[in-house]
């Protein structure tokens, strides 16, 4: 049975998420278990990468990332060879937030009403389609790695947004979750669109992901490659889109946004060799898998379900933390069960908190 998320829970959603922002912000003094700072050695790599690709840039003009050539190759480089099909259009955007953003006012300009999806949504989605009065309506009432999970699909075509990896527990979809909504999408030609923001971070390392074999035409993917290289301070993410929104969405996009910085462009260059060739992701990943194993070799974490990707997981802590350490429970994420169980990022200058 498809629902509704309640006025009154998405309110309050919302409300925690900017709450706790505004009170502990990044950092909290090192002990935001849960927040988004990372730890990453590699980062003076990356920041000589950028600026390498920064030298040719003119500060004098306006720049914008849909003009760049360099980051359109990379892009297509990087996916024809890793998946065997070269996207023709990618749009690209300052992070994640802004991609989001801009497809959900394309919505509200298309007239749609409401988004289906398959909780849980990240929480600027859930601001956006509500301050554009779209009903977000989920298919599920549990996460696709729980027990008891089951999909209620609508029987007609709809838009659809799932995210593939659960972010903020690791864990990525299923062959059989993915294959699922695939044959939907073809019995109902429904549009498409895959917060894929930590794609590419799998602790087995780099491989291609089956939601690249979505329908092109009909599905918005979404990439995040500050994200998957933990570096947050720049501000960089792209999505392959059909062919028949592109234009719609980059003139959307330019009157929200504008341009772009050149840390931006220059970043959209370099991160394909940072990611492929580089150690950076690779070993990011290592360090994410490691930690994890060794914290549930010792008894520190558990959980029912094994993550596979990114630096967040979602598991009990054995003994809990102090009262006084920050961390953020299931209900940030749309997640009602296993209230013992706190979000965890693998690679938080606070991890320390977990071997005392």
């Amino acid at each position: 049975m498809i629902t509704e998320l309640a006025e009154d829970e998405l309110s309050l959603l919302l409300r925690k998420h900017a709450d706790l922002e505004s009170a502990k912000g990044d950092g909290d003094g090192g002990n935001f278990l849960s927040g988004w700072q990372c730890e990453n050695p590699w980062i003076s790599e990356i920041q000589e990468a950028i600026d390498r690709e920064r030298v040719d840039l003119d500060p004098k003009i306006y720049l914008y990332l849909e003009d760049d050539s360099a980051i359109q190759a990379a892009v297509s480089e990087f996916h024809s060879t890793l998946e065997g099909d070269t996207p023709h259009k990618v749009f690209c955007g300052i992070g994640s937030t802004a991609i989001i953003f801009t497809f959900c006012v394309k919505l509200k300009q298309m007239g749609i009403t409401e988004v289906y999806y398959l909780p849980p949504l990240y929480f600027t989605f859930h601001f956006a389609l509500k301050l554009l009065g779209i009903r977000s309506r989920p298919i599920s009432g549990r996460h696709a790695f729980e027990p008891g999970f089951v999909m209620n699909l609508p029987d007609r075509r709809s838009v659809f947004v799932f995210s593939d990896p659960v972010w903020y527990a690791g864990v990525s979809l299923s062959q059989d979750i993915t294959e699922r909504l695939l044959a939907w999408q073809q019995q109902t030609s429904s549009l498409i669109f895959i917060d894929g923001s930590f794609q590419y971070t799998n602790w087995h390392g780099l491989r291609p992901e089956r939601s690249a074999f979505f329908d092109p035409q009909r599905t918005f993917r979404l990439i995040c490659p500050t994200k998957i290289l933990a570096a947050h301070g720049y501000r960089f993410a792209y999505a392959i889109v059909p062919d028949a929104f592109y234009s719609d969405l980059v003139q959307t996009y330019s009157r929200i946004y504008g341009s772009a910085s050149l840390d931006s462009i220059a970043f959209g260059r370099a991160f394909t060799s940072l990611l492929r060739l580089g150690k950076c992701g690779p070993g990011l990943m290592a360090i994410a898998a490691e930690r994890h194993q060794r914290l549930r070799v010792r008894g520190r974490i558990s959980a029912a379900w094994q993550p596979s990707s990114g630096y967040f997981v979602f598991e009990r802590l054995t003994p809990p933390l102090p009262k006084a350490a920050v961390s953020m429970d299931g209900s940030f994420f749309e997640q009602k069960r296993y209230k013992d169980h706190r979000r965890i990022n693998l690679l938080s200058p606070a991890i320390g908190l977990l071997d005392q």
